[in-house]
């Protein structure tokens, strides 16, 4: 399965319809998108570019050095992608997060911005803090269709 790249709706220029979903014809429409327009699918307001620079964050920063190169986790430490990463609650035990709560995307953001790297907290500028978490919220199939920042991510809700 190819994930999507793009965390946004999107037209598919081979079949013509809007998709959200992230299926394994994802490769086929960004092609053709690619072809047509001789650049990737895009949201408004660099999401897009946003998306690329989180990805790269994530190994160059070494988060997957803890969360695993997929961001699953590992039994000393959560997942940040998928169905089980960043529950509203703390899992029992987190001593990290033991107070916080994940209800928005800025909650995610402030803790990735004051909190990672876990050996070297608040080393993130705004900017990479906002992109890695706008990567994994991507990978996470969490829907949004601005630029992450402070001022946008209270309005994307995890649920």
């Amino acid at each position: 399965m190819v994930i999507d790249p793009v965390p946004c709706l999107w037209r598919c220029s081979v079949s013509g319809t809007d998709r959200t979903d992230r299926t394994d014809r994802t490769d086929i429409c960004d092609s053709a998108d690619r072809a047509t327009t001789g650049q990737r699918r895009g949201c408004a307001g660099g999401a897009t570019e946003q998306y690329d620079v989180g990805k790269a964050l994530y190994v160059s920063k070494k988060c997957a050095s803890c969360h695993g190169d997929h961001g699953d986790g590992n039994p000393k430490n959560p997942a940040v992608i998928g169905a089980a990463a960043l529950p509203a609650k703390a899992p029992a035990g987190a001593r990290l997060r033991a107070s916080v709560t994940f209800a928005t995307a800025k909650d995610v953001l402030d803790f990735v911005r004051t909190k990672m790297p876990i050996k070297e907290p608040g080393t993130l500028t705004d900017e990479e803090a906002a992109a890695v978490t706008s990567w994994m919220l991507a990978e996470s199939k969490i829907d949004f269709a601005v630029k992450l920042e402070a001022s946008t991510a209270g309005a994307i809700k995890l649920r």
